[in-house]
């Protein structure tokens, strides 16, 4: 149920509305012979995006978040392109049934504002004074994070989280180290920050991390002198590296204790990009980011990533260590190859959660990812060291 308001600011009258949208829903129950309608709300939940599509896209998925996680939510429309029009609003409802009887048994709100061109600077202070005191608020910014945008500056002193995605940048290379810049500049004391790109690397960092539990790797392990990370590009831009490539291989030489080397020069032929770092025994490591062939697998995703022990330097045993999706695109696969000796590993399957699963996880977290940060440091300084990777 959705109801267009006047054109107004009056904090008043937007509650005063969505209260009357409660009795209505209520009435309709009662008549209707339901069991009381709760009106919930836990969270404020604030989602700024650019265009219709996108507004689209997040109202398809408020019905199963909301189940999870009821919130008041806050839609922001912005068309900075178009011409100028004040902000236009709405107030609707999104309403749990029971699946047996149809009967509405938990309902929580929603209030859309819409601006275009000019307007579009004024969200903040039409749309921060409806939040509900007390609880926490969570940012959902579906839009290019730059500091210096007012709108974005604005919203976020008055959140808890920000939550981005960077399967969704245009630009990797600004965009990333925009992040970067953003804990680098004291923002995340204030707001911790999520990604929902790196939540699908969950899998990934795990069943890599595991090679290191196993004793008998060890010390192949601590001669690993390349490592290779196959991606498929980015669909906004197939040419770039996928944001999942630098955040698999930030993370990993953040935890390894990796640094990048001094005298190193960015190699870059056809659809490799390399990197040469120093391990903390200096150690020389050569790590790839590789772009591939989609195939089956969705744009700016992993498929493979092996870490390599040539054996070279310490004139010991040739190992590879390697997590790959398959190619049915269905699981993730582990093998270890020892010398002439190859150990399949675990094999999990592929979750493929939907945007509202991995948006419903991180607001259950308030606090900072300190690995996250620190992949995405590490992941800007490659980025310094390129500039093609834009």
């Amino acid at each position: 149920m959705q109801i267009q308001l006047e054109k107004t600011l009056d904090v008043e009258v937007v509650e005063g509305q969505l209260a009357e949208l409660w009795k209505q829903i209520a009435g309709d129950s009662e008549s209707e012979g339901d069991v009381a309608v709760m009106r919930a709300r836990v969270a404020n939940l604030l989602v700024f995006v650019t265009n219709e599509s996108l507004l689209n896209e997040v109202h398809e998925m408020m019905l199963d978040l909301t189940a999870i996680h009821p919130s008041r939510v806050l839609m922001m429309l912005g068309l900075y392109e178009a011409p100028d029009r004040d902000i236009e609003m709405s107030v609707e409802s999104y309403c749990q049934t029971d699946k047996r009887t149809g009967a509405r048994r938990l309902c929580c709100e929603e209030v859309i504002l819409n601006a275009q061109g000019s307007f579009v600077s004024e969200l903040p202070s039409a749309t921060l004074p409806l939040l509900v005191s007390d609880l926490s608020t969570f940012l959902w910014w579906r839009h290019v994070v730059q500091t210096s945008d007012k709108v974005f500056s604005s919203l976020l002193r008055a959140t808890d989280r920000l939550v981005i995605d960077s399967a969704e940048f245009a630009d990797t290379r600004r965009d990333l180290l925009e992040i970067n810049q953003l804990f680098a500049g004291g923002h995340s004391r204030r707001a911790g920050i999520s990604d929902l790109n790196w939540a699908r690397l969950t899998s990934w960092r795990g069943l890599l991390a595991d090679f290191y539990d196993v004793a008998a790797y060890e010390t192949l392990l601590d001669n690993i002198d390349r490592v290779r990370v196959d991606y498929v590009g980015p669909e906004r831009d197939p040419e770039s590296v996928a944001p999942q490539a630098l955040l698999i291989a930030g993370w990993l030489a953040s935890r390894l204790g990796w640094e990048l080397a001094d005298e190193q020069r960015v190699q870059e032929k056809s659809q490799t990009t390399s990197f040469n770092f120093r391990g903390v025994d200096n150690r020389a490591i050569k790590l790839e980011l590789n772009r591939v062939e989609q195939g089956a697998h969705k744009p700016g995703r992993l498929a493979q990533v092996e870490l390599l022990a040539s054996g070279a330097e310490s004139g010991g045993e040739r190992a590879s260590f390697v997590v790959a999706r398959s190619a049915d695109n269905l699981h993730l696969l582990t093998e270890a190859k020892l010398g002439s000796d190859t150990q399949r590993g675990r094999v999990l399957p592929v979750r493929n959660r939907s945007a509202a699963q991995l948006l419903s996880r991180e607001m259950e977290i308030l606090c900072n990812d300190q690995i996250y940060q620190e992949a995405v440091a590490m992941a800007a300084r490659m980025i310094d060291r390129s500039a093609s990777l834009s």
